[in-house]
């Protein structure tokens, strides 16, 4: 499959059976909606990057990994990783905001919310396992720092095994001046699966 970012003059491939999707035009209901984006992304070790498209994460230390496990959140450099339910691939929806989302709906809907601050100087995001790969698409954003909340819904629906679920993920970004920490709005009340 090939595709065209709305923004950009590049032509993606994208492997057989690879979902994606991006939408130039908000909705009307929402004004402050600058772009929407459906994805299904491999989370290799029941984790997801959201990066900027230029950033490395290097091999960080066990505490790292320890904190990620327990939270389903931590950052690098350009790089917020959180935690997905399956080492499979999941869906991920990623809207882009002028503003911060000031309905608080999909926060009492959602199992586990969290939070953190991304640096994103390329002005491409991508979304990706930790195997980054060159042909996964990037989405284009205006150079600079955003929030990004992960709102995780669907862990209560995991097969025994953990294999099988309807596990999705809503990665929302917005604009902002401030440096925000790794931090967990709303803690799944059982223990996080996939760890």
């Amino acid at each position: 499959m090939r595709i065209r970012g709305p923004l950009a003059q590049t032509l993606y491939s994208l492997p057989d059976g690879a979902h994606f999707q991006m939408t130039s035009t908000p909705p009307p209901t929402d004004p402050d909606l600058l772009s929407h984006h459906e994805l299904k992304v491999r989370a290799d070790y029941s984790t997801l990057l959201i990066m900027d498209a230029d950033a490395c994460l290097d091999e960080p230390e066990r505490a790292w990994f320890d904190a990620l496990v327990a939270n389903w959140i931590n950052t690098a450099p350009g790089v917020v990783s959180i935690g997905a339910a399956r080492p499979f691939s999941v869906p991920v929806t990623v809207d882009v905001r002028r503003t911060p989302p000031t309905d608080d709906t999909e926060l009492h809907q959602a199992d586990h919310v969290t939070q953190a601050t991304l640096a994103l100087p390329s002005g491409r995001l991508l979304i990706s396992m930790h195997d980054v790969d060159d042909a996964l698409p990037r989405i284009p954003l205006t150079p600079g720092t955003y929030t990004v909340r992960i709102y995780s819904h669907g862990l209560g629906t995991l097969s025994e095994d953990g294999l099988d679920g309807d596990d999705r993920y809503h990665v929302v970004l917005w604009p902002t001046d401030e440096d925000h920490p790794a931090q967990v709005l709303k803690r799944y009340p059982e223990p996080l699966p996939g760890g």
